[in-house]
């Protein structure tokens, strides 16, 4: 439950970030990017665990949204790449 609420809270400051700060304006990757790229690895590393740290399906199944929301973030900043 705490890794879903800690997921949850970065998440929300990177789409917070992104807003802020904008999504493609400088040749430095993003603060909002370089955190959705880190909560993705993290996240899919911690997926791989999961019957040690997701006691029930429901957190589980909210892991497993929150860590598809980071990466639909990520393949937005990548997304101009392939235009």
């Amino acid at each position: 439950m705490v890794t879903n609420i800690l997921f949850i809270v970065l998440t929300l400051v990177s789409i917070f970030c992104g807003i802020k700060f904008g999504y493609v304006d400088s040749h430095t990757p993003p603060a909002a990017f370089i955190i959705s790229i880190l909560l993705l690895i993290l996240g899919l590393i911690l997926t791989i665990f999961r019957k040690n740290l997701f006691e029930n399906k429901i957190n589980l199944r909210i892991h497993i949204i929150v860590v598809c929301i980071n990466l639909l973030i990520v393949l937005f900043y990548l997304s101009p790449i392939f235009i």
